[in-house]
């Protein structure tokens, strides 16, 4: 039989399948700290975003589950970057995950070096980290059982 369990994320994230799967999902959202340790070196550790201050760093994550008995397939999570953060470079990016990015409000997506901004003239200009508004992948194959985590990380403005 086929079916879909999706959990509902904060942030409207979308979770989009080939119509044999069966995923389940959630979304921790959770700021980085930095710990300095008995030897003076210092380690980036993450804890719950309770309460969070311009300037620090913000880690969006989605865990995902296959609890299928099959694979499933082609499965797209699209997720938006809040107003209120600037995305940070590099933070989204994972091997064997296509990840591409908008600037439209998640209306069109192209990968990072190919995204572009309108200017009110109607010409485009190369997308800042600053005009990302949605982050996209696209997951080829989860096995069943198979648990995996995708993230981004910005710096809340």
């Amino acid at each position: 039989m086929k079916r879909a369990i999706i959990a509902a994320l904060v942030a409207g994230t979308a979770l989009i399948g080939t119509s044999s799967w069966a995923l389940t999902a959630e979304q921790t959202v959770e700021r980085e700290i930095i710990v300095k340790n008995e030897d003076g070196s210092e380690t980036v550790k993450r804890e719950e975003a309770d309460t969070v201050v311009p300037g620090e760093s913000i880690v969006y994550s989605i865990n995902y589950y296959n609890d299928l008995d099959k694979p499933a397939e082609n499965v797209v999570l699209v997720m938006p970057v809040p107003t209120e953060l600037t995305f940070s470079e590099g933070s989204a990016d994972f091997d064997g995950v296509q990840t591409t990015f908008s600037t439209d409000g998640g209306k069109t997506f192209a990968l990072r070096e190919s995204v572009v901004v309108k200017r009110d003239d109607n010409s485009t200009r190369a997308a800042d980290a600053a005009d990302i508004t949605h982050v996209k992948w696209v997951v080829a194959s989860i096995t069943p059982d198979q648990r995996g985590s995708l993230s981004f990380k910005g710096k809340l403005n």
